[in-house]
């Protein structure tokens, strides 16, 4: 049942605080569904406990499952042509750049209060204890984890790239053992190879890490960490400008963390291409 028709069954048990949730969610529910419970609440001005007790009242265990709902219901009505459509309508006679520079600083803005610094430090950690870091997206998201295996390789980690796809993935793979970390992209849908992926770490010990958008709930077996933050309206044309901030969140907090680890290993790439450079 969409989240609209449930506020509508359930209409005579909200209260006028539940109403100011209600509010808030169906005002973006793109946005709304990556808020915690004392995120929403403090935008609605109501007591942190009313999120909970009105995700119960829907009929939810409690605001987890609810916000599961509205991040499932937000990917299952959009797809990209629309998607396009859409940010051309929005824009009209406008100007394309300014408008796609303006939803993406909002986006940005948003990302402190749906990932927190300790969701970083603590992938970041994992990162660091990792024998091998294996790297997973496709389509678009490839770009990503390009960026990623570049300075990955750079701060002195060794890294796989899985981009591929049937046999030649199964390939690649064969090579992740227990103690290595599976970092992964995924957005609006989850893409081929990612599930068998993440049984097969599950399954010899690996460690998962998913950085996603509202995808978060639909990926299945769950990876240990999920980073989640949203890229804008989920029925507009979205750029990867927000994991991409992420990503680079990532890398210097590791450099923070690796007790200089990252700055010797770019001193000895920093040498070793002078020297190839003098060669003639």
């Amino acid at each position: 049942m969409r989240f609209s028709a449930l506020i509508e069954r359930h209409q005579d048990l909200l209260t006028a605080a539940d109403q100011r949730i209600v509010r808030e969610l169906l005002a973006n529910p793109t946005e709304a569904a990556f808020l915690s419970a004392a995120a929403l609440a403090q935008r609605a001005d109501v007591h942190p406990a009313t999120a909970v007790r009105l995700a119960q009242k829907l009929g939810f265990g409690g605001y987890r499952e609810l916000k599961a709902e509205l991040q499932s219901e937000v990917i299952n009505t959009t797809h990209p042509a629309e998607r396009v459509r859409h940010r051309l309508a929005h824009v009209e006679q406008g100007s394309i750049l300014a408008d796609i520079i303006e939803s993406d600083l909002a986006a940005l803005r948003r990302i402190a209060e749906q990932v927190t610094e300790a969701e970083i430090d603590a992938a970041a950690k994992t990162l660091l204890a990792a024998g091998q870091v294996f790297l997973f997206a496709q389509g678009n998201a490839t770009t990503l984890i390009e960026m990623m295996d570049r300075r990955l390789r750079r701060a002195d980690f060794s890294t796989t790239v899985l981009s591929q796809q049937g046999r030649e993935l199964a390939e690649h793979v064969l090579a992740l053992e227990s103690g290595d970390v599976v970092l992964a992209f995924a957005f609006h849908s989850v893409p081929t190879g990612l599930t068998p992926l993440l049984q097969h770490a599950a399954r010899i010990g690996a460690t998962s890490i998913l950085i996603t958008d509202i995808l978060g709930p639909l990926v299945k077996p769950r990876p240990q960490m999920t980073i989640a933050a949203s890229r804008g309206l989920a029925e507009e044309y979205l750029t990867l400008t927000v994991p991409m901030a992420i990503c680079n969140a990532l890398i210097l907090t590791i450099a923070r963390l690796d007790q200089g680890r990252s700055l010797k290993a770019l001193g000895r790439l920093a040498k070793l291409t002078r020297n190839i450079a003098d060669v003639r």
